[in-house]
């Protein structure tokens, strides 16, 4: 994890942690196509490219199902991801 993204302990509302880290991400990414949300579906092995998006902007709720998969896109341990949850 680099410097600047976002430390979940740092936050009490998932949507705003969720949204810091995806704009992180984007802004880190050094490759010709930035970070998108489909980046991170997939990451989660989530078929909808803008569930993320979703997410963020409230019209979602994360299922237990979906607290795994984020988790594991966020690439958090298993301290963090039932901090989380």
């Amino acid at each position: 994890m680099t410097t600047d993204e976002p430390q979940l302990q740092n936050y009490v509302d998932y949507r705003l942690y969720l949204n810091d880290f995806y704009k992180s991400k984007r802004r880190n990414t050094q490759s010709f196509k930035k970070y998108s949300y489909s980046d991170f579906s997939a990451s989660a092995d989530i078929k909808s490219p803008h569930y993320l998006k979703l997410i963020i902007e409230g019209k979602r709720n994360l299922s237990e199902k979906m607290i795994f998969n984020f988790s594991k896109a966020l690439k958090l341990d298993k301290q963090e991801a039932f901090e989380f949850q």
